[in-house]
């Protein structure tokens, strides 16, 4: 799995003490420890995770009330790719998705923030988006706070 860097500042003790866990060889270096605690807190919210997850299909088709049309969810944990063959679709159908990733959206190089605005009603990435400065602009008009 590929990963990603980060930075975590932490205090003079809290280092002391992931050191003193290090040398005690109970973790392999820091980053170890640290990928260990981020697993763990991330294993004590597993159901809030799979709420999301497992949401009732009723929950993935809504109607847009400006258009009376229905709108898709699309539902990513993980990695996944928009293609522009799918967008093109979407548009010529006159059909919407809202988007909800956890882990890595990616929207083809070729996809254009004027067909981005035409069908993501809204959008919201837990993680990273990989796409053109164009989209990602247009993504920003549309991100939601919350997954409701």
């Amino acid at each position: 799995m590929k990963t990603e860097k980060m930075s975590v500042n932490l205090s003079t003790v809290e280092m002391g003490q992931i050191d003193y866990l290090v040398d005690k060889g109970l973790y392999d270096s820091r980053s170890d420890f640290v990928r260990s605690a981020v697993r763990k807190a991330i294993e004590r919210h597993d159901d809030d995770v799979d709420a999301f997850i497992k949401a009732p299909p009723s929950a993935f088709l809504s109607l847009n009330t400006k258009t009376d049309k229905k709108v898709e969810r699309l539902f990513a944990l993980g990695a996944m790719i928009l293609k522009k063959r799918t967008v093109l679709g979407l548009i010529a159908s006159g059909q919407k998705v809202r988007i909800r990733v956890i882990g890595m959206y990616t929207f083809e190089k070729s996809i254009t923030a004027d067909e981005v605005m035409q069908v993501i009603e809204s959008c919201k990435v837990y993680g990273k988006i990989v796409a053109s400065d164009e989209v990602k602009e247009a993504l920003k008009e549309l991100e939601e706070d919350t997954l409701t």
